[in-house]
């Protein structure tokens, strides 16, 4: 029963974040049995964003000159789920991809760069032999294929995280591991619970200025997390929930104790209504809030707690609607709202995130070419209001750092499609 009741919520992959379901973005009636009880799922898109406003990032540059920017994604992912025996599943994931971005900051700070990004790897096995419990046992490898260091001003490729998808393009090796169990709960729910790890290894960026400054070498810190998920089906609604803390390590830069990042705390909430065989809405709430972080005073030879804390809390919403129209087409349209309430430090990429409001409208259509193939092509139109910022104070006030409030426009487009084996 605890094998079929995971099938019908289609919530198996709620056991690691990277594997999660997202309900918004899948069609009702999309499902392909596999008889032999393995699948082999090939999925990519090619996605295209563009945005304009009065200045680029980091906003500290060229001050009242127009800037743009633009990205062009192409992610790839293959999965491989099926049992090897009874009583154990396991599942397989390799996901990469080829970015190419460029900016222009205003004031002739133009840049650009066209790159892998990097490999993220992993294995999960399922454990199903137990009766009202599945535990399982999970790796996952980040393979550095991407370009952490970019080179003279191509560093001005880096974007605002809130306006495009792929703000960095790489980092170093890391390792992590997870352990947990999914808990049926009655008929309609099921509980998971899991334990991570990850090991973050050092990378080499380009020097923060981009003016002939040194080259950078960053340690990240090690991280630990535990997740609580609750997933429950009530008639025709389906309820999911998770909250995540998440501790790290101390980060280290040219090999000198840095900064020890600030615990964070992260909810997340879906509710999905069928309405119908053919009508689906959808709507997805998540919240993330990070503690001040914790500095490392080298005269006192000691880490201090922040007097502020420079981090920021984030709270994303989506609503989304699905219709089938026939068969074979499916179109949707969803509406989006961000906020960061706080101007954010990122101490490993040395700069500010603004605090910023943003809002967003889109439309989907996909078709489904065959029972394991189909296609979905997306669109999307976004408005961001940034908040200002007063003059940095480290100590000391830097002048001329201070940003006024702002307003971006863009758009989004996306062709992609996944075939099942």
């Amino acid at each position: 029963m605890v094998k079929r009741y995971v099938t019908a919520l289609g919530i198996a992959a709620i056991t690691l974040p990277s594997w999660a379901v997202d309900l918004a973005a899948q069609p009702v009636g999309t499902a392909v049995q596999v008889s032999s009880g393995w699948a082999l799922v090939f999925d990519t898109e090619a996605r295209y964003t563009s945005w304009s406003g009065p200045r680029g990032f980091p906003n500290s540059y060229a001050p009242g000159t127009p800037a743009r920017g633009s990205l062009f994604h192409m992610p790839m992912a293959m999965a491989l789920t099926g049992p090897v025996n009874p009583d154990l599943k396991l599942e397989l994931l390799a996901r990469t991809g080829f970015v190419e971005a460029r900016q222009n900051a205003g004031g002739g700070l133009v840049g650009s760069v066209r790159t892998m990004t990097d490999t993220v790897v992993s294995g999960t096995v399922t454990w199903l032999g137990t009766p009202g419990i599945q535990p399982f046992f999970a790796l996952n490898a980040n393979l550095p294929t991407g370009s952490a260091y970019l080179n003279g001003t191509s560093a001005f490729a880096r974007m605002d995280p809130d306006l495009v998808e792929v703000p960095t393009f790489g980092e170093g090796f890391n390792l992590g591991a997870t352990l947990g169990a999914n808990v049926p709960i009655g008929e309609n729910s099921m509980a998971t619970f899991s334990v991570s790890h990850t090991h973050r290894g050092g990378f080499t960026r380009d020097p923060t200025d981009i003016f002939g400054g040194p080259d950078t070498r960053i340690q990240p810190g090690a991280s630990t997390s535990g997740t609580a998920q609750l997933a429950h089906l009530m008639g025709a609604l389906l309820l999911r929930a998770a909250a995540t803390y998440t501790y790290t390590s101390a980060t280290r830069i040219d090999g000198g104790l840095a900064v020890i990042q600030g615990d964070s705390f992260a909810l997340t909430g879906t509710a999905a209504y069928t309405w119908s065989p053919e009508h689906q809405t959808t709507f997805t709430a998540a919240y993330s809030h990070t503690r001040s972080n914790a500095n490392f005073i080298l005269a006192l030879n000691q880490f201090q707690r922040e007097a502020f804390n420079s981090n920021s809390n984030a709270l994303r919403l989506r609503l989304d609607h699905s219709w089938r129209v026939t068969q074979d087409w499916t179109l949707g349209v969803y509406g989006t709202w961000f906020n960061r309430d706080a101007n954010a430090y990122i101490p490993t990429a040395f700069q500010f995130i603004p605090a910023k409001t943003k809002w967003g409208l889109g439309g989907s259509a996909r078709y489904q070419l065959a029972p394991n193939a189909a296609i979905t092509g997306r669109f999307e139109h976004f408005w961001v209001n940034q908040s200002s910022r007063p003059d940095i104070d480290f100590g000391g006030v830097i002048p001329g750092s201070a940003i006024p409030a702002l307003s971006f426009t863009g758009w989004t487009v996306s062709l992609g499609g996944n075939i099942t084996f």
